[in-house]
């Protein structure tokens, strides 16, 4: 599969395949009743994404984070009976801080939003996704699920408001930290923020150590505990490849887990 590259900082998607690799602040708007499917790599510092998925439309945006990203900030709009899926893989070095806002601006809006981030050695990461519901019967989940190791810090935020006249909408947010030393530092803080009636809304958070019976069945069958571990780690942060079409992405992923581990 090829995908089409996005090079213009202002452009208008057809249905189809795209990639973003070199970033300054982008603006992308999908046609009505299109299907995309949007790689972002190598995010950069300070950059800004603004995307719009147009009425009856559909958009798979998913985003690999290798390296330090001292800010980034992401912008989200879903129109009527659109739909947005997206995934944060974040194997980042050193410091990550996104901020992700995502609107679902009209009738039948719905977006699913999963990240999965690995904090080790000194890493400071600061992840604060929110969904604000602006109008009635739209829908969202967020599903954050992380890592934290050595000295690491890491930060799940992030605030799901249904506002005023937002009625029949949905809204569910989880937060969960799997911490592997003492010294880690781990922080869940979901937020629900309810201005109306006749809704649905949950959410969850969990940060804890390690199953030490997951973790004492691998080694008793002679897998070193620093295997068992990174075994564990993958089996916890693995469903984030369904965001990715590609096999070969899949397995640098995979191998990323791995080193950073």
């Amino acid at each position: 599969m090829e995908r089409k590259r996005i090079d213009q900082t202002n452009c208008v998607l057809k249905s189809g395949d795209y990639v973003i690799d070199s970033f300054s602040d982008v603006i992308i708007e999908t046609e009505v009743n299109s299907c995309c499917d949007i790689l972002l790599t190598n995010l950069s510092d300070n950059v800004s994404i603004k995307l719009t998925v147009s009425k009856d439309s559909q958009v798979t945006l998913s985003s690999l984070v290798e390296n330090a990203v001292n800010s980034a900030k992401i912008e989200i709009h879903v129109k009527e009976n659109s739909y947005l899926y997206s995934y944060f893989a974040d194997f980042a070095k050193d410091v990550f801080n996104l901020k992700c806002d995502i609107e679902l601006d009209e009738k039948g809006a719905t977006a699913y939003c999963k990240l999965a981030s690995l904090a080790s050695s000194k890493d400071l990461k600061n992840i604060d996704i929110n969904v604000n519901h602006n109008t009635a019967n739209t829908y969202g989940k967020v599903d954050n699920y992380g890592v934290c190791k050595d000295e690491a810090k890491l930060t799940f935020l992030g605030t799901s408001h249904i506002l005023k006249g937002s009625i029949k909408s949905k809204t569910q947010q989880n937060a969960k930290i799997m911490v592997f030393d003492k010294a880690s530092n781990a922080i869940a803080k979901p937020i629900l923020t309810i201005d109306e009636n006749d809704i649905e809304a949950s959410h969850g958070a969990v940060v804890g150590k390690i199953n030490d019976e997951h973790l004492f069945y691998l080694t008793s069958r002679g897998i070193d505990e620093n295997q068992a571990k990174e075994l564990i780690t993958l089996g916890y942060l693995k469903p984030i490849l369904l965001g990715f079409k590609e096999e070969q992405i899949k397995e640098h992923i995979s191998s990323l887990i791995e080193r950073r581990m």
